[in-house]
């Protein structure tokens, strides 16, 4: 018996200061011992396979994704922010290992974030098994179709200002892995408004010059002497910074139109199957 367990089996056993002697007492210190050994410690839980957590481990990782892990990830893991979680293969976590360290210490340049402080490696191990769990949930359809999808982002001209697979133009972000990186809700809440989907890096600025030239764009770079900024037409303007120079930044602001009114609801369905078929395979 390990020497951790004996203490609580003794503090179960005493009464008063003294040892209980009871047969009833006795009776439950052996239960309480019995119900100590079947707890599986977090050394023990961590070593076995992600697929053979218990039903009590599993829904202590749900209560975890829940409250940390849905804002991203959507409820039940069906995407949003984050990608869709409800697949059998986990693009960057291949093995049980590697998924354990992604739910507590994130992915390094990527908006999952650390989680070291906030979870035990216990927490961690519970939820990813919980994540790996998702993997065996029956994926429900998205709507829309794909084929036409592409069609739609053809016509609508979106290869003007984003990339897939090497090709257009990068006002906006690259969407060769956009299917694996967003879940189709935050897909369709982009395309409708896309300023409440605001992509990180690209920060809108208006410039006005000392002779009255007004550039607004995504910011490029900045430092003390120069701002750069590339404007809804995919040009780079680089100013010199003057004390007559105005600039405003428009943190909630995107150079990306609504599509709310340009294409019908099929359309946006159709649009959207075809995004989350983009998973970066070339």
């Amino acid at each position: 018996m390990s020497s951790t367990l004996l203490p609580l089996i003794l503090l179960a056993s005493h009464k008063k200061g003294k040892l209980m002697s009871e047969p009833r007492d006795r009776f439950r210190c052996l239960v309480l011992s019995s119900l100590v050994l079947l707890m599986p410690s977090a050394a023990a839980s961590q070593s076995r396979p992600l697929a053979r957590a218990l039903p009590a481990e599993l829904a202590a990782g749900k209560r975890i994704f829940d409250a940390q892990c849905a804002w991203c990830h959507g409820t039940g893991g069906t995407g949003g922010g984050g990608p869709n979680l409800q697949r059998t293969t986990l693009s960057r976590a291949s093995n049980d290992a590697s998924l354990v360290r992604i739910v507590r210490t994130g992915i390094p340049g990527t908006e999952m974030p650390n989680f070291a402080i906030s979870l035990t490696d216990r927490m961690a191990w519970q939820t990813a098994a919980y994540v790996r769990s998702l993997g065996r949930t029956a994926v429900r359809p998205i709507a829309g179709d794909a084929h036409r999808g592409a069609e739609v982002y053809e016509k609508t001209g979106c290869a003007a200002c984003h990339v897939v697979n090497g090709a257009g133009g990068v006002v906006g972000p690259d969407l060769t892995a956009v299917g694996a990186l967003r879940g189709p809700p935050y897909l369709r809440q982009s395309l409708i408004e896309p300023a409440s989907a605001h992509p990180p890096g690209y920060l809108v600025a208006r410039a006005v010059t000392e002779d009255g030239k007004e550039v607004r764009g995504t910011l490029v770079s900045e430092d003390v002497f120069w701002i750069l900024l590339r404007d809804a037409s995919g040009v780079v303007h680089s100013l010199e910074k003057t004390d007559a120079m105005k600039i405003a930044r428009e943190p909630e602001a995107t150079l990306m139109p609504s599509y709310a009114s340009r294409l019908t609801s099929s359309e946006l369905d159709d649009l959207v199957a075809y995004l989350s078929t983009l998973r970066g395979q070339r």
